[in-house]
């Protein structure tokens, strides 16, 4: 199940939000070196607030298998202030678009056809949110393994510029847009047959 966390019931989640944060530093500070600040064993950024919106997808037992993070583009995220040079032109920008984030899979999740599926499921969850939350288009930077898988999933996604790199990698700018037909592909080439997404009440949460 993938939970939507929000300011509202984020009070709820405070140990799987930490865990995301400990699973963002192993990731993304330990093993590919970016450098990221970090607060003891945990990695945070200036655009982790209560502006953010975070998909949570939890194992039967409610471990964290994997997440991702949400921003608004009419406001400072990361491909307006860290990657704008990805872009050839001005990156599609407004209250309707939203940006994709730290899609980071659990460190102990190793296999590839897992974290494959763990991408398709994330995605889903994107659309689903996007749906939820009247998006039109989602952006994102892609390195060089995410970027084919992203945009053959099924939605409707394509470069902003030409790849270029960055800490080693090879990352792409991209956006894809948000409808029930990208969502429906999206299931299919997972074979997903269900909804993900869960949004429980602050109330409920805590």
């Amino acid at each position: 199940m993938m939970h939507l966390v929000t300011s509202e019931n984020s009070d709820g989640y405070r140990d799987e939000l930490l865990e995301m944060h400990a699973h963002r530093k192993r990731v993304f500070v330990d093993q590919l070196r970016w450098p990221l600040p970090v607060e003891g064993d945990l990695e945070f950024d200036d655009y982790d607030g209560e502006q953010a919106l975070y998909l949570l997808l939890l194992d039967a037992r409610g471990g964290l298998k994997a997440s991702a993070r949400l921003l608004r583009t009419d406001r400072p995220h990361l491909m307006s202030e860290v990657f704008l040079h990805l872009c050839a032109s001005a990156p599609p920008q407004g209250a309707s678009i939203w940006e994709a984030t730290r899609f980071c899979p659990s460190p102990e999740i190793v296999q590839s056809a897992d974290r494959r599926l763990l991408l398709g499921e994330i995605i889903a969850g994107i659309l689903e949110a996007g749906l939820l939350f009247g998006m039109s288009q989602v952006t994102f930077v892609a390195g060089g393994a995410l970027k084919p898988l992203a945009l053959a999933a099924g939605w409707s996604a394509k470069p902003l510029g030409a790849t270029q790199r960055y800490l080693g990698d090879r990352v792409t700018a991209c956006v894809a847009a948000v409808d029930t037909d990208g969502l429906r592909r999206v299931r299919e080439r997972y074979r997903l047959v269900a909804p993900l997404l869960r949004y429980v009440p602050a109330r409920r949460a805590a």
